[in-house]
């Protein structure tokens, strides 16, 4: 199990006016935070904005990853977890448990720290790819309300098992030291997702969108597909869904 200390410390953006509200931003498989932070800057929404700039109000947490190996590129990389298979990503499903539990584990920390600064409510998780399969498992295992989730370009890991939570990440994620509750369930989402995705293809999106709908979590999701960007947000189209679902949950 990689240890705290084995985490980067993560990349932060202090807000550009009072700090009402923090977005908690993941990177993809191969990426980090601050490179992840430096792609979200380059792109704008039509108006012309970043969105960093659509809401001076918050402050931006990039956690990074640390290296992990892979066992289908046989080489350390930066992602949250191992996978052998972004085809069908329950292939050999048992390399995900190890860097998933410990990543979990990194975010939902990350969370409990923010919330002493400001209320659950007030926090954005977003995701992209890799990150955003991890960002929905810290989402689901913590105790939570938060204001927003922003899956980008994602999927469900471990899907079939989305029925019974409480055996997935008591037994056989092991997250015996955190705390759980289905107030998180009530959390909005913004899925998106481009039909022209060849790395995480969009059936996977259709998939995670339908896990978090079905009986038992039953979320509010909002599910945007787009007919290019690849494996990315498409501009402005993309960047200005998200400014506005962020707008339509209070954030300033």
């Amino acid at each position: 199990m990689a240890p705290p200390s084995d985490f980067p410390a993560p990349h932060i953006i202090q807000p550009i006016k009072s700090h009402h509200h923090t977005i908690i931003a993941l990177h993809g498989r191969g990426s980090n935070g601050p490179d992840f932070a430096d792609d979200l800057s380059e792109d704008k929404s039509s108006k012309g904005m970043t969105i960093a700039e659509h809401f001076p109000h918050s402050k931006w947490i990039f956690p990074s990853s640390p290296k992990r190996h892979s066992t289908i590129f046989q080489e350390d990389m930066d992602q949250w977890f191992d996978i052998y298979s972004l085809t069908d990503p329950s292939t050999q499903e048992e390399l995900q448990i190890e860097g998933l539990r410990d990543s979990i584990k990194h975010i939902l920390d990350i969370i409990s720290k923010e919330v002493e600064s400001v209320p659950p409510s007030n926090i954005v998780l977003l995701g992209i790819s890799q990150g955003c399969a991890t960002a929905i498992h810290a989402l689901l295992a913590g105790q939570y309300r938060l204001g927003a989730f922003i899956g980008i370009a994602g999927w469900m890991p471990f899907h079939k098992h989305i029925a019974d939570l409480s055996k997935l990440y008591g037994d056989t994620l092991q997250l015996t030291s955190t705390s759980r509750s289905q107030t998180n369930y009530a959390t909005p989402a913004l899925l998106c997702h481009c039909t022209d995705d060849d790395i995480v293809e969009i059936n996977l999106g259709h998939q995670l969108c339908d896990a978090l709908m079905a009986p038992g979590l039953n979320m509010d999701i909002t599910f945007k597909e787009f007919a290019k960007g690849g494996h990315w947000i498409p501009a402005p189209v993309g960047f200005d869904a998200i400014v506005d679902f962020l707008r339509s949950r209070s954030l300033d």
